[in-house]
């Protein structure tokens, strides 16, 4: 474990936070979610009931979870549904579900509300802007579609490759749309449309003004609940930046794997990583989450 972050386990100030945390945030990649996405894996493919285990805990308790991912809305029903869970926070934070889509609420940040009242989606009026083709122009054989993930969003488009976020940007700045550029990390697509990349990254391209932090103090305004009632866990610099939105970030012990993530979060005090990696990291959070709220 890097030196520089606190353990969740040896932090007494994520006792404290954990005592008066009434909702989780969560990450699924990498975080909930073991190799090739599933419940039931660990990282290393190994079959795994721990994380499920930790569901089914957490569930009983009647304590709340709500996703945080890049994932659509759609994709994040069917996720939700198996796991018992209500609400989920999509693509990014821009699209807010309740009650399995009960209730739909999307944020476009800085945009003027004028450019969707004719229902048009965000996605489409980020299409026809051109900026997408303007980044492909732009970095040639460096950038695609990052299939089949890319299918069915409304607001955000998501890609794959490696380019430099600073030019990417100028090219967004280019737009007539507020737009901005999110790098979320290394990816593991099974293509070879990109051989010639040395790692590739998954990449957003949405509205300015919004993200997961945004989101998540949006969700617990709804709910009537402060900063200091909430935790967010996750493995990635996207996950990192929501600290100020949170009482206590969790770090799950893979997201180590990343300097820039290392690096983050040993600057921040309310951080903390756990022992375990992935999906057994997620369960050591959820038992000192139960823990911490009998025994205070």
């Amino acid at each position: 474990m890097d030196p520089q972050l606190t353990s969740l386990s040896g932090s007494g100030l994520a006792r404290e936070a954990l005592s008066r945390a009434e909702v989780l945030y969560t990450d699924l990649d990498g975080t909930l979610l073991g190799r090739g996405g599933s419940i039931l894996t660990d990282l290393s493919g190994e079959p795994s009931l721990v994380a499920a285990e930790a569901v089914a805990s957490v569930n009983r308790a009647g304590l709340p979870v709500v996703i945080v991912s890049a994932r659509t809305a759609c994709m994040l029903k069917e996720i939700a549904r198996m796991l018992a869970w209500q609400d989920y926070l999509a693509e990014m934070g821009t699209v807010r579900v309740y009650g399995r889509g009960s209730e739909v609420v999307y944020d476009l940040g800085e945009w003027d509300e004028r450019l969707t009242e004719d229902g048009e989606r965000a996605y489409d009026l980020i299409e026809d802007s051109g900026v997408i083709s303007a980044l492909m122009e732009a970095f040639p054989g460096a950038l695609a579609y990052h299939s089949p993930h890319h299918a069915d969003r409304e607001v955000t488009h998501l890609l794959r490759g490696y380019v430099d976020d600073d030019s990417a940007r100028e090219v967004l700045d280019a737009s007539p749309l507020p737009l901005s550029w999110l790098d979320n990390g290394v990816v593991n697509p099974r293509s070879t449309e990109l051989a010639r990349v040395k790692e590739v990254h998954a990449y957003h391209v949405m509205p300015r003004g919004v993200d997961k932090a945004s989101a998540i103090t949006a969700d617990l305004a709804r709910r009537g609940l402060t900063r200091d009632q909430a935790v967010m866990v996750g493995d990635s610099l996207a996950d990192l930046e929501v600290h100020e939105a949170v009482g206590l970030t969790v770090l799950v012990a893979n997201a180590l794997r990343s300097a820039p993530v290392r690096e983050e979060g040993a600057s921040i005090g309310n951080v903390v990583v756990t022992e375990g990696a992935a999906g057994h990291g997620w369960a050591e959070l959820v038992r000192a989450w139960l823990d911490a709220r009998r025994h205070g």
